[in-house]
């Protein structure tokens, strides 16, 4: 796929998990030419429906995430243990509950991968890493591995991963947004980055929203209590 040159800003977006008014805010704060989103629509969050709506409207490229994964085919997210539990129930009662079948033909065009160009640079773009694009985990050590991998680090000007819910750049090349949805260093901010394709400058920034908001919606979608409790400290 090749984009004609004209410089742009790109919005790189990971990891939304559901959380549509996270996503809403960084909408309504952030102008930009194109949109990135590398996976993980779904799961904890209470509306992966407005998600995907919205996706379908505004985004240019759409990674597919092992959540999104796991509820196209049935199978594992391969989540870390301590949050698999929380991933499977919020699967089976909101995400599965939710999600229509235009939602799923949405989530089969979400692509493992992809080698682009965007404005003369070349992107690589996937969910978790390069070598394992559903599962991985590609935090410093792991990035130092793409980098002494020298065919394939020297080809690309960018590599957009998320998975972690960290914010990272690595060699100034190596980027992962963090989390829009479920930013894991107890911030509660999401966090997303923008690519100034002319500079090569990479900015991260994050946003505040309305957390309790969400909350109410996902107290109302878990009858669980243990289940919510422990899925809502990751937003407060």
């Amino acid at each position: 796929m090749l984009i004609p040159y004209k410089r742009m800003k790109l919005l790189v977006l990971s990891d939304i998990h559901g959380n549509f008014d996270a996503l809403q805010s960084v909408y309504n704060k952030e102008q930009y030419d194109k949109m990135i989103f590398l996976g993980d629509a779904v799961d904890y969050g209470p509306e992966p429906d407005r998600v995907l709506d919205f996706l379908k409207a505004n985004s240019d490229i759409n990674i597919l995430g092992n959540h999104d994964n796991a509820v196209l085919t049935g199978s594992s997210c391969n989540c870390s243990f301590d949050m698999l539990e929380l991933s499977d129930y919020t699967r089976d009662n909101i995400s599965m509950k939710l999600l229509d079948k235009n939602d799923m033909a949405l989530l089969k065009t979400f692509k493992l991968n992809t080698d682009t160009e965007i404005d003369g640079k070349k992107f690589y773009m996937a969910h978790a890493s390069p070598y394992n694009n559903l599962d991985g985990y590609l935090f410093a050590n792991e990035a130092e591995k793409v980098f002494r991998d020298k065919p394939f680090f020297d080809n690309h000007d960018y590599i957009l991963i998320g998975h972690t819910h960290f914010m990272m750049v690595y060699r100034n090349k190596i980027i992962n947004p963090g989390s829009v949805g479920q930013p894991r260093d107890f911030t509660g901010k999401p966090s997303y980055a923008v690519i100034d394709t002319e500079t090569m400058s990479i900015s991260f920034k994050r946003v505040t929203y309305d957390a309790e908001s969400m909350l109410e919606k996902l107290k109302t979608s878990i009858p669980d209590r243990d289940i919510y409790e422990k899925l809502r400290k990751y937003y407060v």
